[in-house]
This record gives C-alpha cells, sequence and structure tokens, in this order.
C-alpha cells in the first residue's frame, strides 16, 4: 500500500522508513532531505507552500497524500522546553493540516506519534503505584491529562483525530502514545519504566499501519517492562503486538539464574 510517512528524518521516522520500505509504497515528508531516499521537504504548518521534491520540482506537500491509504504523522517539535512559539505552528497547525489533507484526498487512516505527555499529569497523580506490577494503570480510554506545552499539542491530536473520525471524514485514527524511545533503555528509573527500544517501535508502528480496524484508538508504545505504568490491553487486542524487548536488567532477572 501506499503510506505517507511525515517527519521521516527523524529518529523513529528513521527507523520506521527501514521497517516499511521492503513492503509498501513510501512517501517521506520532512524540513529536510531523508539521507539516501527520494523525499520531498516542506513546512507542514503551510498548507500552501511550495516544496521540493528531489530538489527539483516545486510541489505542494498536501499533493503527495494523493492516492495514499496510510498517512503516519511523526512530524512535530519534541523538545519538552520548547516554547508556545513552535509548538503552536509545528505540532498543533501542522497536525490539523495533516488530517485536513488526509481527509480532502480520501485516506483512510492517520497513525498519529502522540506521547506519554499526553497523560502526565494523570501518571503523576498515580504515582509510584502505578509503577508496581498489580498498581493502578492508565488505559486506552483515559483521556488527555496533559503537561508542558508539548503534552497539550499531543493532547489536541488525539482530539482532532476523534473529531475527524466522528464527522466521517477518516476512515481510523490510531494515536499512538509513545514512552520513552532509545536503542539503548535509559538510565533514568522512570524512563527505564516508559521505555520502548527500536525492535517494538517497528513492530508496533508496522501493526498501526497493517492491522485491520476502523474508528479511533489510542494504544501505548511501551516495551515489556514489568513496571510499566499502562494497561496494554487494547494495545494487544487491536494489534495483535505484543512487546518483546526488556531492560537489560529485567531480561536477567527474568531468565533466571545461570
Amino acid at each position: 500500500m501506499r503510506v505517507v510517512i511525515t517527519g521521516a528524518a527523524g529518529q523513529i521516522g528513521s527507523h520506521l522508513v527501514e521497517e516499511l520500505s521492503c513492503d509498501h509504497e513510501l512517501c517521506l515528508i520532512d524540513r529536510c532531505f531523508v539521507p539516501g531516499r527520494r523525499s520531498i521537504v516542506g513546512n507542514l504548518a503551510r498548507r500552501s507552500g511550495a516544496l521540493r521534491w528531489f530538489r527539483r520540482e516545486s510541489y505542494r506537500w498536501s499533493d503527495a497524500f494523493a492516492g495514499a491509504q496510510v498517512v503516519v504523522h511523526l512530524a512535530a517539535d519534541a523538545a519538552l522546553s520548547a516554547p508556545w512559539e513552535s509548538i503552536l505552528p509545528n505540532n498543533i497547525q501542522a497536525t490539523f493540516n495533516v488530517l485536513q489533507a488526509a481527509s480532502d484526498h480520501g485516506v483512510q487512516r492517520v497513525v498519529f506519534a502522540s506521547s506519554n505527555w499526553a497523560v502526565r499529569a494523570f501518571e503523576q497523580k498515580l504515582a509510584p503505584d502505578c509503577y508496581r506490577m498489580d498498581g493502578p494503570k492508565i488505559d486506552s480510554g483515559t483521556a488527555p491529562f496533559p503537561l508542558k506545552a508539548y503534552g497539550l499539542s499531543k493532547g489536541f491530536g488525539e482530539i482532532a483525530g476523534r473529531m475527524f473520525v466522528d464527522e466521517g471524514r477518516l476512515k481510523s485514527f490510531i494515536a499512538v502514545r509513545i514512552g520513552s524511545f532509545s536503542a539503548k533503555p535509559r538510565m533514568d528509573e522512570r524512563l527505564r519504566n516508559l521505555w520502548i527500544g527500536a525492535e517494538d517501535i517497528r513492530t508496533l508502528f508496522r501493526r498501526c499501519v497493517e492491522a485491520e480496524f476502523e474508528g479511533f484508538h489510542i494504544v501505548y508504545g511501551v516495551s515489556a517492562q514489568r513496571t510499566v505504568p499502562y494497561d496494554l490491553t487494547h494495545t494487544r487486542e487491536l494489534l495483535s503486538w505484543f512487546p518483546r524487548q526488556l531492560p537489560d536488567d529485567q531480561a536477567v532477572r527474568r531468565k533466571g539464574p545461570v
């Protein structure tokens, strides 16, 4: 199928390009060229702006959505300290423009890279109990409880996606509340609770693209550590996805003594 990936040159985007390129026709969009790939450079906060396609043609980025079945929207200012002056155009206006372009071109599904910061205030309210194996968890039915302008922008993206589905302008929208992505587990204890590794982020987004479902959904992007503060039941059932990676210390404990 034809899949548009925004933010394709980013840390997560580069992994998804590698993961999906063999099985799908990819259209890659970012503020800079994606190394080694044919891609579109443009500003998603501006719907009518002309772009450069592979350094030659003048092009509107929204035209690239024509014929696509899925849009994976990763593009955003990901800095937690980002000021409102950056969050408004790069996270909020850009997300609405992507949803509008998807709707205008008949795209069936948008996969939205949300964040744990969309529910960070609720996580703080439940802490430290939510990090225990038998403690209260935050499930997929939890509405946004954001902290910081960044978290607010992710909550906005979720609500906007629900609106587009409810209005019949998208067939499906899935928000992935990503924990803390890195190739190796974080040293910080809280970030280790939220960690998701490269293998799991790849397979999770692949299932978001390929699984059969309709409507609005929220899922969680975390690996298999037992201290995760989220209930992954809906994530597993909707996507048939089961995280495999563990922080090194938990992997050793699960295997037991040698």
